[in-house]
């Protein structure tokens, strides 16, 4: 009998069929690509891409072109972060991280990924559908996603955009759910520089770290948070700052610490609810060092190692995010003053 885990592997690495996916129609549809990706359809469209089906003609499986949209070609940035994209992915071999095939440019000059399809929903739309999963089925998803980003940080990736609509869900519903990560478009990769080098702040508010709010420099411990928020809402059916006023969105981030989960799911273990209070500490050096600490608490959780979850120590008092450049402290202070009385800059 197969374990847990190489069950979660072989349906991550199993090839969906054509007839699984249900595109509509578009423009491109018909058209062959590198004289060997003909397109079926479209699939679906980030803030800047779109993502369409298509079928390798030299080996007959299904594949996902990712393309920038018309409005986005000619951002002179986004061509270069899709191919970074490639980049990065490229370094990565893990059961659940999406795989990139192969890169390439249409005759106009629009660049593409060939990336392998996946036949699923996200668990953005799962959540949005069903509500909060069992608990032993959030565990296995939550320790599947720390599994990926541990890969990724390895190979010198921080995705910068960790939420449930970038992992998808292998397999029909009501099966065991395998899992994978996707949408590495924002990703930063060892060397690349700590921000996006016109101090834009990339990412998703609802998840994002207080050091990726205000364009300083990010590593894994900013995935970590990410990760926190995320686990949050698996386990919750809530995330922690529940507001649709954007202002009070960025306060929170800034400044607040998370609720205790339990205030909202008084049977949550404990052991879950102190991962999500330590990987979402303000002060980054309060959160897990790396995701692999976050990969071994949740092996201890399930018992697939002889280990406890660990008693990490207690946050430095008060735990507030201090800004590392003049530019950060100047932003910090503007907001603080914004905010009032909610607002805490640490000396």
């Amino acid at each position: 009998m197969l374990s847990d885990d190489e069950q979660a592997k072989q349906r991550a690495q199993r090839r969906p069929s054509l007839h699984e996916f249900n595109p509509s129609q578009s423009q491109l549809t018909g058209i062959v690509l590198g004289n060997r990706y003909k397109v079926h359809g479209y699939l679906t469209r980030g803030a800047t891409a779109r993502v369409y089906l298509a079928e390798d003609l030299l080996s007959g499986v299904p594949v996902a072109i990712k393309m920038l949209a018309p409005e986005s070609n000619k951002s002179l940035e986004l061509g270069p972060r899709l191919l970074q994209e490639a980049e990065a992915l490229r370094e990565i071999d893990h059961p659940n991280v999406v795989r990139v095939l192969d890169t390439g440019a249409t005759a106009s000059g629009v660049p593409y990924l060939v990336l392998e399809a996946l036949a699923g929903e996200t668990l953005g739309d799962y959540l949005r559908r069903q509500g909060t999963p069992p608990f032993e089925l959030a565990l296995s998803l939550v320790r599947q996603v720390a599994q990926g980003l541990c890969a990724a940080h390895k190979a010198g990736v921080v995705h910068r955009d960790v939420k449930p609509d970038n992992f998808v869900l292998l397999g029909p519903t009501g099966e065991p759910y395998g899992l994978k990560l996707i949408d590495f478009g924002m990703a930063k990769l060892d060397g690349s520089g700590g921000t996006s080098g016109t101090h834009t702040i990339l990412g998703t508010v609802e998840y994002m770290a207080p050091e990726q709010i205000l364009a300083e420099a990010i590593d894994a411990r900013t995935d970590i948070y990410a990760m926190g928020v995320v686990m949050f809402r698996l386990f919750t059916g809530h995330l922690p700052f529940d507001t649709i006023q954007p202002a009070d969105l960025l306060r929170h981030q800034l400044f607040s610490s998370l609720p205790p989960p339990s205030w909202l799911e008084a049977d949550l273990d404990p052991r879950v609810e102190r991962m999500i209070l330590t990987a979402t500490r303000k002060n980054p050096d309060n959160r897990y060092a790396s995701m692999q600490q976050l990969v071994d608490d949740l092996d201890a959780m399930v018992g697939v190692s002889g280990s406890e979850v660990s008693q990490r120590p207690p946050p430095v008092a008060p735990d507030a995010y201090a800004p590392r450049t003049e530019r950060g402290r100047e932003a910090l202070a503007i907001l603080a003053e914004k905010f009032g009385r909610y607002a805490t800059i640490p000396p």
